[in-house]
């Protein structure tokens, strides 16, 4: 188990080890609005102060020099200036701690060769968090969404539904069905306010049509964008809106140099830019269609964040007009 440096500033609060069960977003102020500085990896342990939907921790490891520039602000030596961010290490070229984005603030503390030695305090959601020492966290689940469950013993990534709720496909998107108060859920990733949970149950086989075994459906772009080593060589069902048809240059690290790709805005409700690169029969499709036209794609992701902006990159497997 990795031990990530802690540094407490909040005051004569006592510090506490705590476990990350699941990647979640390390944050600049306690509120899902806030910015995001980053995300920490699963199975980190650290240490925080007491609080009780959020919990105050500070991060520290090591950058790549050449990945962070001046602050431009005050109160800090040093800014992540790579645009795809960068990766934090509990250790020069050692195990990945977190993933810092473009534009995190940073406190220096030593160098070492190439390597910055850095800190950073922020929030971090309390149940994503398990607590280690002898105090124990305040569980409290946003109003109206879910509240934490015993099994053989407290598990944050299991929960009840606290009322009646709609299930959508992906965040602000099509409502699949509606689940009743005490539904058990399973935790399985979380999207700003918006939580992404795996529900069992039985159906009547007749109920049944066949699906496209291997084809993840209801991912969202911000899961993609949060954990892209995750999500590489993995097969999406994604509905996009047709921007532009384009020939990627140079700049487009992520693309074969000279291959046609769509811009698409996507995957709807969202309207973050997605990259779909195209074969020539598909290009040609793409080309009789008028720009805004929604179409259902399966992809293979090529990258889960593109080198520059950010934005998911698909290998076209299949496509179909979505019927306005």
């Amino acid at each position: 188990m990795v031990v990530l440096g802690i540094c407490v500033p909040w005051g004569a609060a006592v510090a506490q080890q705590f476990r990350v069960r699941q990647e979640e977003n390390f944050r600049r102020d306690s509120t899902t609005t806030s910015t995001i500085l980053g995300s920490v990896r699963p199975g980190t342990v650290l240490e925080g102060g007491p609080g009780g939907r959020w919990i105050p921790v500070t991060l520290e490891g090591w950058i790549w020099s050449r990945s962070v520039g001046a602050s431009p602000g005050p109160g800090f030596d040093l800014s992540v200036t790579l645009a795809t961010g960068e990766n934090l290490r509990d250790e020069p070229n050692g195990q990945i701690l977190a993933r810092l984005e473009l534009g995190c603030l940073l406190e220096e503390v030593e160098r070492r060769g190439n390597w910055v030695h850095v800190r950073r305090s922020g929030w971090m959601w309390a149940q994503s968090l398990e607590a280690r020492g002898p105090a124990t966290v305040p569980v409290v689940a946003p109003p109206g969404r879910v509240s934490a469950v015993e099994e053989t013993g407290p598990s944050l990534d299991r929960a009840l539904l606290a009322t009646e709720t709609e299930i959508v496909s992906v965040p602000e998107g099509d409502v699949r069905g509606t689940l009743q108060p005490d539904t058990p859920t399973k935790i399985l990733a979380r999207s700003g306010d918006w939580v992404r949970v795996q529900v069992e149950g039985w159906v009547r086989e007749d109920a049944l049509r066949p699906g496209s075994p291997g084809v993840l459906v209801g991912v969202s772009g911000a899961e993609v964008r949060s954990r892209p080593e995750e999500f590489v060589g993995k097969v999406l069902q994604w509905t996009l809106q047709y921007v532009a048809l384009q020939v990627a240059d140079e700049v487009r690290m992520d693309i074969p140099n000279g291959a046609r790709y769509m811009l698409a805005r996507g995957p709807r409700p969202e309207t973050g830019f997605v990259y779909v690169v195209l074969n020539d029969d598909q290009a040609a499709a793409i080309e009789r269609l008028q720009p805004l036209t929604d179409l259902v794609v399966v992809g293979r992701v090529r990258a889960g964040r593109s080198r520059y902006l950010g934005n998911p990159v698909l290998q076209l497997i299949a496509m179909d007009v979505r019927e306005p």
